[in-house]
């Protein structure tokens, strides 16, 4: 599930480099989720290191969950590889 818009903040690459500070103290301190656009599209999502601790936690037990149900022809497949074959579809 996507984070509401109303808890994202958008800025450019020009927006976020001229006022990082600022940037950053939104996503620290008023708990929000800052996209940074490029040419007018989505390119980078800045979390606070607290949500991507937990982001990376949730992701490490599910991927376990996986390697537990797909049995061992997966066991040697890393999350990455998981991750990056699902953009495909």
């Amino acid at each position: 599930m996507l984070p509401k818009l109303e808890k994202l903040h958008f800025y450019t690459i020009a927006e976020a480099k001229a006022n990082l500070s600022k940037v950053i103290g939104i996503v620290n301190n008023d708990d929000y989720d800052v996209i940074i656009t490029k040419n007018g599209l989505p390119s980078v999502a800045l979390l606070s290191y607290e949500k991507y601790v937990k982001i990376q936690k949730f992701l490490d037990s599910v991927y376990e969950l996986y390697l537990m149900d797909a049995g061992t022809d997966v066991a040697n497949t890393d999350l990455k590889d998981i991750l990056d074959s699902t953009e495909e579809d």
